[in-house]
């Protein structure tokens, strides 16, 4: 685990997908879960933050994928926190829409990931929400990857919790064609947390971008976004 920012940690050794633990005064919330299997790992990182599991208050899930939801189930039932969900991609968090396929020629990706499953959501979340931790953290709707698709921004820390809006392997990327749902908006909405003032870049795939993050972001996306 990596201290990213005050009250604010990147977890390590998990499967698909990052997760982020932040600290509030009366708790702690996680941001995205990973692909299922990860629990115990996730339970254990906030032990190591001196914080005991019932301390969990907030599940927020960048957006519906398996990736940032596998581990939902179990944490709620150990911990009792609640899930907080775009409204946008409830209906695909809680059964009701089916989950977009994989586009060709990746739609064999479909038979070896878990099917879609239904979750409760607790709290539905919309643009502009603040939830109360690390000096309050609004809620930004970068729609694309999936419709409810949301970043979250730290603006007293200066960090940017960018889900998949952004990937950061090998350089600056935006999210997988195959696995997203308009890539136009998706386009729309990195020029649009390229404007946003941080230093630090969070994604849910790959390692934090630190240090002038926004000035990175913005210039790479002049050129290829």
């Amino acid at each position: 685990m990596e201290a990213i920012a005050p009250g604010i940690f990147a977890l390590s050794g998990l499967k698909i997908g990052r997760s982020y633990l932040i600290e509030g005064d009366d708790g702690i919330a996680l941001v995205d879960t990973s692909s299922a299997g990860a629990s115990t790992r996730i339970l254990a990182a906030i032990a190591m933050t001196g914080h005991r599991a019932e301390d969990l208050r907030l599940i927020v899930a960048t957006h519906y994928h398996h990736d940032h939801t596998g581990n939902v189930a179990a944490l709620v039932e150990r911990t009792g926190a609640q899930l907080c969900v775009h409204e946008d991609d409830v209906p695909y968090v809680d059964g009701r829409q089916p989950w977009l396929p994989s586009r060709p020629p990746f739609h064999l990706f479909d038979w070896v990931v878990a099917r879609p499953f239904s979750l409760t959501v607790d709290r539905v979340l919309r643009d502009g929400d603040l939830l109360p931790f690390a000096g309050g953290i609004s809620v930004i709707h970068a729609p694309g990857h999936t419709p409810g698709h949301i970043a979250l921004h730290a603006r007293e820390r200066r960090v940017l919790f960018a889900g998949d809006a952004l990937m950061h392997i090998a350089g600056l990327r935006l999210p997988m064609a195959m696995s997203s749902h308009d890539m136009d908006a998706a386009r729309a909405s990195l020029r649009r947390l390229a404007e946003l003032d941080y230093d630090i870049a969070l994604p849910g795939h790959g390692t934090p971008l630190i240090g002038r993050a926004n000035e990175k972001i913005a210039e790479w996306s002049r050129k290829w976004v």
